[in-house]
């Protein structure tokens, strides 16, 4: 019963939420000393950065493909040949689940910001 309950919330909130401009935003990962910026338009995901102040960097990412609530980008940082493909997933206006494959693998649980 509460997985039907968890269930139904999240379609619910998928249904009021399929804009990609929900996805706008600085986002924080706890375990990262990056800051994940997304910026959207009401139907597109047109950028996607991550920032990080404390190793004076800056990684953008290459979105290659976008659903109602989710989109998949590929990363790679040429200081260290670290590739990735990210799919992010939007579970509330205020959080994101991105699953990483590749040379990192692993879900993790994004927060916004601003």
């Amino acid at each position: 019963m509460k997985n039907l309950f968890i269930t139904l919330c999240l379609v619910l909130t998928s249904l009021t939420l399929t804009a990609q401009e929900a996805f706008n935003g600085i986002w924080k990962n706890e375990g990262s000393s990056y800051l994940k910026t997304i910026l959207a338009s009401d139907y597109a995901v047109l950028q996607c950065f991550n920032t990080s102040f404390e190793e004076q960097d800056v990684i953008t990412e290459e979105i290659f493909d976008e659903g109602e609530t989710s989109f998949a980008t590929r990363l790679h940082n040429p200081d260290n040949g670290y590739k990735v493909t990210i799919e992010y997933t939007l579970i509330t206006r205020d959080s994101i689940s991105i699953k990483y494959t590749g040379d990192v693998r692993g879900t993790y649980a994004l927060t916004r910001l601003y």
